[in-house]
């Protein structure tokens, strides 16, 4: 699966765990399968023991279907198996929700039929990141927003890509200070307090062994430094290059051919999986040099599979990186 860890490399395990984190923010650059991995950690912490939802941003029920979903939603919830949910979070369901908590449904009803209030929420900046993430804190422990909502010990946030990310983690801080006093505020305080907490909310980041997303990781872990005052808890290196052929294998390929072009062709294509190999070692080199959190690498699986099968040996390779060692 992977290279073992170089000397001074953090071992996943020895200070990465699921256990007790309430909320865990998986995000990174876009088309890296932000999603993906998100889905694969869901069944790896539901297979450890806690009951784990994984919320997506958009109602594309593109986590549900990854997760082999066939139950309806209850409340945006859809139960996928023991100890396993998925939530499409909409912005505007979940105001409608928090006016319904606060004011009664009388009061949400008008609001919500109002298209002057939509406009208005829509335009305040950061509005929209500030409902989806606190709709993911009000799926977590304690604190069911409904009667007929559900607690789960973890919540796994498939973020927007890190841009968007970064305002997503940024909004409750907005919000607690333009915000006078009253509930907004009270609660946008205690989303902000939770995502600065390391041992309650992890923030994971996915990449590619690419040189943009590699670049992208190592500032996303600079503003988390410089505004949440934490660090990346895991960097998840995917779709990793197979290993390597050494120079003895290269002398078996070209002694294995007799045909001149067919021997330069396997040379060639042996080489040029070397070459990729070396750059990949030396960008997951910069991560680690960099960013003072572990990194696991997952390997490009074959496209012959379907969505729920890459998630679920994804999600295999996961729990064997994060177990402790036996």
């Amino acid at each position: 699966m992977c290279s073992p860890p170089a000397s001074g490399v953090i071992v996943a395990h020895e200070v990465f765990s699921t256990e007790k984190r309430e909320l865990i923010v998986v995000t990174g650059k876009g088309g890296v399968g932000r999603t993906t991995i998100s889905a694969a950690l869901g069944i790896a912490t539901a297979s450890a023991g806690s009951s784990t939802v994984v919320c997506e941003v958009s109602q594309q029920g593109v986590i549900p279907a990854l997760l082999g979903a066939t139950a309806k939603p209850v409340d945006g919830v859809v139960n996928v198996g023991p100890g396993l949910s998925a939530s499409s979070i909409d912005p505007d369901a979940t105001l409608r929700d928090w006016i319904r908590g606060q004011f009664g449904g009388t009061i949400a009803k008008t609001l919500g039929s109002s298209k002057s209030f939509s406009q208005l929420i829509a335009a305040a900046p950061g509005a929209a990141e500030l409902l989806t993430i606190t709709k993911a804190w009000e799926l977590g422990p304690g604190r069911g927003f409904g009667k007929s909502s559900v607690d789960h010990d973890t919540v796994i946030l498939d973020a927007p890509a890190s841009g968007h990310g970064i305002a997503m983690l940024r909004s409750p801080r907005t919000f607690a200070d333009i915000a006078a006093g009253g509930p907004i505020r009270k609660q946008a305080e205690k989303v902000w307090d939770l995502l600065r907490d390391s041992t309650r909310c992890a923030i994971v980041a996915v990449t590619l062994p690419s040189e943009l997303p590699v670049t992208e990781t190592i500032e996303l872990d600079g503003w988390l430094h410089e505004v949440l005052g934490r660090q990346l808890d895991l960097v998840v290196v995917n779709r990793c290059e197979p290993h390597a052929f050494t120079s003895r294998e290269l002398g078996r390929i070209a002694a294995s051919v007799t045909s001149g072009e067919l021997k330069r062709a396997a040379i060639d294509v042996a080489e040029a999986a070397a070459d990729r190999q070396t750059e990949q070692e030396s960008l997951i080199g910069q991560l680690q040099d960099q960013i003072d959190a572990p990194t696991i690498r997952l390997p490009e699986l074959s496209a012959g599979l379907t969505g729920p099968e890459v998630v679920s040996k994804l999600a295999e390779l996961v729990a064997t990186e994060l177990a402790p060692a036996s």
